[in-house]
């Protein structure tokens, strides 16, 4: 998946004076593969809830830390995370719920990009 650090360094890179026709299709390239995946991980977690009927994105959201609240960039990576490791799980044959009956995957996902980013 693109970084949002990756889509700042494109917009930087397209304002200067040196991008070439191959920088571009190189950019066009990689946004191409990054759309094809993102369908991919889309269409493999689409819809899925857990056994209480939440959301990925509630689940996310309900995880109780205490300290300061994470940030809306905080929060929208670790759904970006949460949503590729079910993705990746999917192909497995597991759920959240599977998850859930071992770990709490969406918490985790939080704390582990919590810790990455301070």
């Amino acid at each position: 998946m693109i970084s949002r650090d990756r889509i700042c360094q494109i917009r930087a890179e397209s304002e200067s004076e040196h991008r070439t026709h191959e920088w571009a299709d190189r950019v066009i390239d990689e946004l191409l593969t990054e759309a094809e995946t993102r369908h991919a991980v889309d269409t493999a977690v689409r819809g899925m809830t857990d056994s209480k009927g939440r959301t990925l994105a509630q689940r996310i959201t309900a995880v109780q830390r205490g300290g300061t609240p994470p940030t809306a960039d905080e929060l929208d990576r670790a759904h970006d995370l949460l949503v590729l490791l079910l993705a990746a799980s999917a192909k497995y044959g597991l759920t959240l719920d599977d998850w859930d009956w071992v770990d709490d995957l969406p918490g985790t996902c939080r704390d582990l990009i919590r810790h990455k980013h301070h």
